[in-house]
């Protein structure tokens, strides 16, 4: 299994985290996870509209005993960094002793992705100027 590093690591690093924003943003949110899930060699999560007891206020969450990420809102499948943020969530509880700091590294992690994303797309677009 992959560790989770949240850095910029390697040129092809950056090209996978970057497609994967896109599938998302794109709309193909399962294709995104299916492909995080070979990545990390995770079993992948199911993906849920809809809310949890006790998590009926917030955009999304990830209930470990169902290996499921639940969305408040349908146009949330469109949101890469809630999508990252709570797969985040899935590969720690995936690992074994997975704990600490859990929701600021889901943080980072999803940024890392979104970084990257960003960076490729300026760059892509700043040739045909």
């Amino acid at each position: 299994m992959r560790g989770l590093s949240v850095g910029s690591g390697g040129s092809s690093s950056q090209v996978f985290r970057a497609k994967i924003v896109g599938l998302i943003i794109a709309g193909h949110t399962e294709q995104a996870l299916e492909l995080l899930s070979d990545y990390y060699g995770v079993e992948g999560p199911d993906l849920r509209v809809g809310t949890v007891k006790r998590h009926r206020n917030v955009a999304g969450c990830y209930v470990h005993r169902e290996k499921r990420i639940y969305l408040s809102k349908g146009e949330y499948i469109t949101n890469p960094f809630l999508i990252l943020h709570e797969f985040y969530h899935h590969l720690r509880a995936s690992q074994a002793g997975g704990k600490g700091q859990v929701d600021k590294r889901a943080d980072l992690f999803a940024l890392s992705f979104i970084r990257d994303f960003i960076s490729r797309s300026g760059s892509a677009g700043s040739g045909n100027r």
